[in-house]
């Protein structure tokens, strides 16, 4: 399959989240430094999220259908999503090199949460990356 598979590329060009705008809860960025690419996420658990930055289309559909899939989410619940749950969600082979890319705005998501906690950020070995 295509590493830009049909709907990738139609979240890359039409997101639903990108800089949509609401008072959050929660706000936090992350780079993959690798590549250059930039995310940070904002939400409002089981309220609202969305998405800024700028990147591949992998890294941006993957911040972008990140909303679809934390909608209904609590912190809790959202701190369990793991890297098999974004790769499914994805639909597509993600190859190591391109993990960080499909990972980036999870990372951000996740981080915002624990820094609001007061908890240990995660890092890429956290993903086994």
């Amino acid at each position: 399959m295509d590493i830009y598979a049909q709907n990738i590329l139609d979240r890359y060009k039409e997101p639903h989240y990108k800089d949509k705008e609401f008072s959050a809860e929660i706000t936090h960025k992350e780079a993959n430094h690798s590549c250059g690419d930039v995310i940070e996420t904002s939400i409002t658990p089981k309220e609202a999220y969305g998405f800024s930055g700028q990147g591949c289309a992998i890294s941006m559909a993957s911040a972008d259908m990140l909303g679809d899939l934390t909608e209904d989410m609590d912190e809790n619940e959202i701190l369990k999503i793991a890297k098999a749950d974004v790769f499914e969600m994805l639909g597509i082979d993600i190859s190591l090199r391109r993990s960080k890319c499909a990972l980036l705005a999870l990372l951000a998501l996740q981080n915002g949460i624990l820094e609001k906690r007061g908890e240990k950020l995660k890092t890429w070995t956290d993903y086994h990356i």
